[in-house]
């Protein structure tokens, strides 16, 4: 007699069966179904027939009891189940599944979040320099790039990047934020800085012994040099003459860990040629007022935030450029003049992207400064009014924002 072939229907069981105990009830019975089935057409000899006595027989596959749908699975069917699906389980594996106590407490533990995990939070990372570049959030940002950036970038600097923006599939580098993790020992990088590439008679390596700021080891003694091979730097094209940054980890052991440095950078001649002669500085006639003229009133640092100065006044947007700039911040303005072209996405876009935000109220049409103010309070950016477009004005402005004060001035304040 042909039996079904039930593989396929097991297969499609175990592939459904989760692991409550409602589950796992159900494909038991199912199982100790096929299993009657099957037992009931397989018959084992276990002993010869003897004469006058009928044929013994032994089931081939183990039968198990239902048990009933209403009731929980006991643990011992649970284990009878799992042995049908991968096999009887040994002492040794069944002791080694049994967690410890100290398993048990680890699993209990909550997970301590780290320093790196809190600034990820804020799109901010750790700068890891290295001879050539930098990596950050396990990215690699070339020389070029950083180079490319309005501020310097050093190893152990924590810096804030924009995942919306990118620049050759990278997230940019928004600002340096000054801080850095106490814990955090970068590993010392020494850059001998505008090193001449000279020839080495009788060979086809450079060299470099002396440095046009004359601040190096190299500079030290005539016979401190460290050779490089232009064959490490393909697609460079090295020639005597060129100018570089020359790059090592420096570990104390002078000449010999230059030895296994690496250019950093190759200077265009524009940043170092001193042959030609000075540019004769034009004659500016004198103005009775300077617009631009500014000298720092309050002392604080923006420590690289960027400042958004929302103006009307389209001529002074970037004389407002420098009060920032002193104050060691990222000047950002937008011009609001033209009403109609100012945009409430514009503007939920520019404040997103800004720490700081001043209006100054003078010359803006009243929607454009609610609107801001809706905006900034929305992204939680400190906002403050200045009265009117101008140095003094915006300076206090900022310094109100970042204490934490009303945005409008007091009435005692005087303004410019």
């Amino acid at each position: 007699m042909k039996i079904y072939d039930y593989r396929q229907e097991l297969i499609d069981l175990l592939n459904n069966t989760s692991a409550d105990p409602a589950s796992l009830t159900q494909t038991l019975r199912s199982l100790t179904t096929i299993v009657h089935v099957l037992n009931h057409y397989a018959e084992v000899p276990v002993s010869p027939a003897v004469s006058g006595q009928p044929r013994q027989t032994k089931p081939r596959f183990h039968q198990h009891q239902v048990h009933p749908a209403n009731q929980p699975l006991p643990e011992n069917s649970k284990r009878q189940l799992k042995s049908l699906l991968t096999g009887p389980a040994t002492d040794t594996q069944e002791e080694n599944q049994r967690p410890t106590v100290s398993q048990a407490q680890t699993a209990a533990a909550p997970q301590e979040i780290t320093p790196e995990e809190r600034l990820a939070a804020d799109n901010r990372y750790i700068v890891h320099r290295k001879l050539s570049g930098a990596e950050i959030n396990h990215h690699y940002y070339s020389e070029t790039l950083l180079h490319r950036l309005p501020f310097a970038v050093n190893d152990g600097d924590i810096v804030e990047v924009d995942p919306q923006q990118r620049v050759r599939g990278l997230p940019t580098i928004r600002r340096v934020t000054g801080d850095q993790l106490p814990d955090y020992q970068p590993e010392k990088v020494t850059v001998i800085e505008y090193a001449e590439l000279k020839p080495v008679p009788g060979s086809d390596v450079l060299q470099i012994s002396s440095t046009l700021k004359k601040n190096s080891l190299l500079d030290q003694a005539p016979e401190n040099t460290i050779v490089v091979d232009p064959f490490k730097y393909p697609g460079r094209n090295l020639k005597a003459g060129m100018v570089i940054d020359y790059a090592y980890y420096d570990r104390d052991n002078g000449l010999r860990d230059a030895a296994d440095g690496a250019i950093r950078w190759i200077h265009e001649k524009s940043d170092y040629d001193t042959t030609k002669q000075p540019v004769k500085p034009k004659q500016v006639k004198k103005v009775a007022h300077p617009r631009h003229d500014y000298e720092k009133k309050l002392d604080y640092d923006l420590k690289q935030r960027t400042v958004l100065v929302i103006t009307g006044v389209r001529d002074k947007v970037q004389g407002l450029k420098p009060v920032i700039t002193k104050h060691h911040g990222v000047f950002h303005g937008l011009d609001a003049s033209a009403e109609e072209k100012v945009s409430s996405s514009t503007l939920k876009r520019e404040i997103r992207n800004a720490d700081i935000v001043v209006v100054c109220i003078d010359a803006i049409h009243h929607r454009i400064s609610q609107l801001a103010n809706h905006h900034a309070k929305r992204y939680e950016k400190p906002l403050a009014i200045a009265n009117v477009t101008s140095n003094t004005g915006v300076e206090r402005a900022i310094g109100r924002a970042l204490n934490g004060d009303p945005a409008y001035a007091a009435a005692s304040e005087k303004m410019d």
